[in-house]
C-alpha cells in the first residue's frame, strides 16, 4: 500500500489527476473512472472506484489510507453539500468531533474525543489546533473561519503534539485551500438564496455569493487566483421576548420592585430579527514555479465581519438572580418559541450614550503567507513565513432580556501573530524517510472590556451601574519555539515503524488591569468614596465617568483604555514559561495488499497560561499545562475491487492536569458581588472509545457512507486546586463536557444520467447524543441530543459548466442547544442551532 507523489513535479501530476481531493463523511465523494477496457468500448464498460486521497498534515504527503492515524479528509464536494461555510460543518462530517458555539460569540466550543474549551478566553489555547494553509490558529475566536475556496479539510483525531505541537490534545484540523492553476484560465460563480423557516421563530432570508478567477500570468510558471465570498442572512432569533414581570412583580422583593429614578421600565424589544450574518472574505494567491526545483506561493487573506451580536436565550433556574428580579426564563414563562429573546435598549433609549450592542460584532482580519519550496536532490526544504492581524469588537447582551442593562459588555481585542517554520523532508528510495524542522512564533494579544452590570443597580438602586460602564484590560506577549523530527523506517515490505519527537518552549508575559479601588479624585462623588485604613478609595474608580469632561461610552476608542493604571485595584505583570517534550511511536503492518493495521502511542499538551478575566492575585496566577497520552489501534482497508473502504479505530486516552474554565462568583473589596471567569487544573480523566468510517459504492451510480463514534469519558480525579464558594472540593462524579456517548451519520448519493445532463440526489442524517458543556454540569447547559436530516438535488449540464441545486437543512426542524454558560449562579444563557432552512443555488464554471 505504500506509495507517494512527493516533490514539486509529483505535486503537479497529483493536482492534474485530482490526487489531492478529500474524502467526505457525508455527501458526494469524488470518484475515479478506470478505463480498464479498450477505448472502443462504451462508457458503460468503465467502473467506478473510490478515489485515492492524499493528505499533507503529517508534513509528508501520503495517501490517507496509508497514514497510520485516525484521519478524516473532507472534500470540497462534501463541504459544498453542507450548504454552510462556518467551521461547525466539520462536526457533522467526522466521527469523534463534537463542536458547538461559544454562547454570545461567533466562536468555537467543543473539540475532539471529549476535549473542548467552553469559554471565550482569548489568552487560552484550545484543545484542537486549527491550521489554514499551515498557519496555526489555537484560539476559539480566531477559529471561527469562513470555509470557502477549500480543496480539502483533514481532521486528525487524538493527541498530535509531535506533528502539530501545542494545543492539539484532542487533535488537529488542517484546512487546505485551492492553489492557482499554472496552465488553465478559469472562473467559477455561484449564487445561493434560501430561507430560515422553522415551525416557530422568525422567517429570514439567506444569501450567498461566491466567485473564483484563475489567470495564468506566465504559462506554466506564474499564476494568480482571486476568490471571494459574500455571506449574509437576516438571522433566526427575534427581539420580542415579552415575559418580564419587573417592575410590577419581582419575587426577590415579594411584590413590585423599586425603580431607580430616571431608568426606563421597558422590557420588550422592538421585534427585529437577531443574529444576522454579514461577512465578506477574500483571498489573493500567486504561485510561481520558475524551475522544476523551486516554487514560491504567496497568499493574502482578508475578512470583514459586520454580523449582528449573537443573542443569548434566558434559560435560568428559578432560584437564580435574574428570575428573582422579575426576568423569568423561557421555560418558567411558558414560552413556546425558544428563539424569542431580547437585546439591551442601551444606545437606543434610556441611555443613548451607552454601549451600542445593536451595532453588532465587527471583526477584521488580514493575513499574509509565503511558502517557499526547494528541491535539493534527496531532500526538499520548505520555508513558511506568515503574519496575521485580527481586530474584534464584540458587544453583547448576555442575559437575553431587553432592558436598559442587566449585564452588557463589549470585549474588544487585537491580536498580532507571526509564525516561521523551516523543515526538510527526505526523498530517499531506501527504507528510511523523515522530516526535521524548527518553528518560531510571536503573538501579542490586547483585550479590553467595557461593561454595565445593571443587576447590581437594580439591587442597590445605584443607577451608576446601569449607565456608567466599567473598564478592564489585559495584555499578553508570547514567544514559542519548537524543534521536531519524525521518520518512518520500513522494516520489511509490510512492516513499518514511525517515531517522532518535538520539544516546545512557550514563554508568556501577562499584564492585567482589573477592579475598582483606585484613590479618590475630584471626580469621585461622595456615595462612591470609601475610607479604608485611613485612605479614601473610589468604589467606581474604573468607570469611564472618571475620565471627566462629560466623557461617555460614545467617546470610547475601541482598543484603548481611557484610564491610567492607578485607577485599578490590580495593575500587575506576571511572567512564566512552560516547556514540554511530546512524542509518538507507531507500528503499521500491511495485513493484505489492500489492508493496513496500526498500533500507536502518542502524547499532546496545552501550554499553561493566564486568564485575562481574573480579578484577584490568586486567580491571576498561572495555571499549569494540560497533558495527555493515547494508545490506539486501527485498521484501514479497501475491498471489492476498490468499491468498499473501511477505517476503524479503538483508543484509550488519559488527560492530566485538565484545564477547565468556569464562571464563579467574585466579591470585590467594596462588598459588591459580581462574577469572573477563571481557569483551574482539575486532575485526571480517562476516555476510551471506537470510531469507524465506511464508504461503499453499492452500484456504479449509488454511493453509501456511514460513520460512528462511541466515547466513554469519566473523571478519574477532579479536585479543585482552589476554594470556590459553594463548590465542593471533590467533583470526580461529574460528567466530562463535550463527551457524547454516541455520534453517527449515514449518507447516500445517487447519480441519474439523463440525455440532457445529470441529476444527483443526496440525503444524509447525523445524530449526536446529549453532552455537557458546563464544567460544573449546571442545569440547562447541556448540548442537547439531536438527529438532523438534510437533502439536496442537483442538476448538472452535460458539459458540467453549470448546475442548479435545491437544498434543505434540518428538515424536521429540530431545536437543539449548541452553547451554554452558567454565570456564577446569577443567570444562565444559551444558544440554539439553525432551524429548518431550504433554498436554491446556481453555479457557472467557465
Amino acid at each position: 500500500m505504500r506509495k507517494s507523489c512527493t516533490g514539486l513535479a509529483g505535486r503537479r501530476v497529483a493536482a492534474r489527476s485530482a490526487c489531492l481531493f478529500g474524502l467526505a463523511s457525508f455527501a458526494v465523494l469524488p470518484l475515479a473512472e478506470a478505463a480498464a477496457a479498450p477505448a472502443t468500448q462504451s462508457s458503460q464498460a468503465r467502473t467506478r472506484v473510490i478515489e485515492e486521497i492524499r493528505v499533507t498534515g503529517t508534513k509528508r504527503e501520503a495517501s490517507a489510507q496509508e497514514v497510520p492515524i485516525a484521519v478524516t479528509a473532507i472534500s470540497e464536494d462534501a463541504l459544498r453539500h453542507q450548504f454552510r461555510n462556518d467551521i461547525l460543518a466539520i462536526g457533522e462530517l467526522s466521527p469523534g468531533v463534537a463542536l458547538g458555539q461559544q454562547p454570545g460569540f461567533r466562536a468555537i466550543a467543543g473539540g475532539v474525543r471529549g476535549t473542548g474549551q467552553n469559554s471565550i478566553l482569548v489568552t487560552q489555547d484550545s484543545s484542537v489546533v486549527l491550521l489554514v494553509d499551515e498557519f496555526g490558529l489555537s484560539h476559539v475566536q480566531a477559529q471561527f473561519v469562513e470555509l470557502f475556496d477549500v480543496e480539502r479539510i483533514e481532521v486528525y483525531r487524538g493527541p498530535q503534539g509531535t506533528l502539530f505541537g501545542k494545543s492539539a490534545t484532542g487533535g488537529a484540523i488542517s484546512i487546505v485551500t485551492k492553489r492557482p492553476e499554472l496552465s488553465e484560465y478559469g472562473a467559477d460563480f455561484a449564487f445561493q438564496y434560501g430561507r430560515f423557516d422553522g415551525d416557530d421563530g422568525p422567517t429570514a432570508d439567506i444569501r450567498k455569493y461566491n466567485v473564483a478567477v484563475n489567470v495564468p500570468l506566465i504559462r506554466d510558471q506564474l499564476a494568480l487566483r482571486a476568490v471571494g465570498i459574500w455571506d449574509e442572512d437576516d438571522g433566526y432569533y427575534s427581539n420580542d421576548k415579552a415575559t418580564a414581570t419587573w417592575p410590577d412583580f419581582a419575587p426577590l422583593f415579594g411584590g413590585p420592585a423599586p425603580v431607580p429614578e430616571g431608568i426606563s421600565t421597558r422590557t420588550v424589544g422592538s421585534g427585529e430579527n437577531l443574529n444576522d450574518t454579514e461577512v465578506f472574505a477574500g483571498k489573493l494567491k500567486l504561485l510561481w514555479q520558475p524551475t522544476e526545483k523551486y516554487e514560491a506561493y504567496f497568499m493574502f487573506d482578508y475578512l470583514d465581519d459586520d454580523s449582528g451580536s449573537p443573542p443569548g436565550i434566558n434559560e435560568s433556574e428559578p432560584d437564580m438572580l435574574l428570575p428573582l428580579l422579575g426576568f423569568p426564563s423561557v421555560q418558567e414563562a411558558g414560552l413556546d418559541d425558544i428563539l424569542s429573546t431580547g437585546v439591551t435598549n442601551q444606545c437606543v433609549e434610556g441611555n443613548p450614550d451607552g454601549l451600542c450592542i445593536s451595532a453588532g460584532h465587527r471583526v477584521n482580519v488580514k493575513g499574509y503567507m509565503l511558502h517557499q519550496t526547494l528541491e535539493l536532490g534527496d531532500y526538499t526544504a520548505k520555508l513558511i513565513v506568515g503574519t496575521r492581524e485580527q481586530e474584534e469588537i464584540l458587544p453583547n447582551t448576555y442575559t437575553g432580556e431587553a432592558f436598559t442593562s442587566l449585564f452588557d459588555a463589549s470585549r474588544n481585542t487585537t491580536r498580532d501573530q507571526d509564525q516561521y517554520e523551516l523543515r526538510v523532508n527526505s526523498n530517499f528510495t531506501g527504507p528510511l524517510n523523515f522530516v526535521v524542522g524548527a518553528s518560531y512564533a510571536e503573538e501579542t494579544t490586547d483585550m479590553l472590556a467595557y461593561s454595565t452590570v445593571g443587576l447590581t443597580g437594580l439591587l442597590t438602586g445605584d443607577t451608576d451601574f446601569l449607565t456608567n460602564p466599567a473598564t478592564t484590560g489585559a495584555r499578553q506577549d508570547r514567544e514559542t519555539v519548537a524543534l521536531y523530527a519524525d521518520g518512518t523506517f520500513d522494516v520489511t515490505e509490510r512492516l513499518s515503524i514511525t517515531a517522532g519527537i518535538r520539544y516546545t518552549d512557550d514563554e508568556k508575559e501577562f499584564f492585567r488591569r482589573a477592579n475598582p479601588g483606585g484613590p479618590c479624585t475630584e471626580l469621585t462623588p461622595p456615595e462612591h468614596q470609601v475610607i479604608v485604613d485611613g485612605q479614601c478609595l473610589d468604589s467606581r474608580s474604573n468607570t469611564i465617568a472618571r475620565v471627566g469632561g462629560g466623557f461617555s461610552a460614545k467617546d470610547l476608542e475601541p482598543f484603548e483604555l481611557p484610564l491610567p493604571d492607578s485607577a485599578y485595584e490590580i495593575a500587575e505583570t506576571f511572567t512564566d514559561s512552560w516547556d514540554e517534550i511530546t512524542y509518538r511511536l507507531v507500528l503499521d503492518y500491511d495485513v493484505t495488499d489492500a489492508g493496513m493495521a496500526y498500533l500507536s502511542y502518542a502524547t499532546g499538551f496545552i501550554s499553561g497560561g493566564f486568564t485575562e478575566t481574573c480579578s484577584t492575585p490568586a486567580t491571576c496566577r498561572p495555571f499549569d499545562s494540560e497533558t495527555n497520552w493515547n494508545v490506539e489501534a486501527g485498521f484501514k482497508g479497501q475491498f471489492a475491487q476498490g468499491t468498499l473502504q473501511t477505517n476503524l479505530a479503538v483508543f484509550f486516552t488519559e488527560y492530566e492536569d485538565l484545564i477547565r474554565s468556569q464562571v464563579v462568583p467574585f466579591t470585590n473589596a467594596f462588598g459588591v458581588t459580581t462574577q469572573e471567569t477563571i481557569n483551574i487544573n482539575a486532575g485526571v480523566s480517562q476516555a476510551w472509545g471506537a470510531e469507524g468510517e465506511l464508504t461503499w459504492l453499492a452500484m456504479p451510480n449509488l454511493q453509501l457512507i456511514a460513520n460512528f463514534g462511541y466515547l466513554d469519558h469519566e473523571y478519574d480525579e477532579f479536585l479543585l486546586d482552589r476554594d470556590l464558594d459553594g463548590v465542593p472540593e471533590d467533583l470526580s462524579d461529574l460528567t466530562v463536557p463535550f463527551s457524547p456517548e454516541w455520534k453517527w451519520g449515514i449518507g447516500a448519493t445517487y447519480d441519474q444520467r439523463l440525455p440532457v445532463g445529470t441529476l444527483v440526489f443526496n440525503v444524509s442524517v447525523n445524530h449526536q447524543d446529549e453532552s455537557e458543556m458546563s464544567v460544573f454540569n449546571s442545569p440547562l447547559t447541556q448540548m442537547t441530543e439531536r438527529t438532523l436530516w438534510d437533502a439536496n438535488i442537483t442538476y448538472r449540464s452535460p458539459d458540467e459548466r453549470y448546475y442548479v441545486t435545491l437544498w434543505g437543512k434540518n428538515l424536521t426542524d429540530e431545536r437543539f442547544r449548541t452553547g451554554a454558560n452558567s454565570v456564577a449562579g446569577l443567570w444562565n444563557f444559551t444558544m440554539y442551532g439553525r432551524p429548518r432552512s431550504y433554498g436554491l443555488e446556481v453555479g457557472v464554471m467557465l
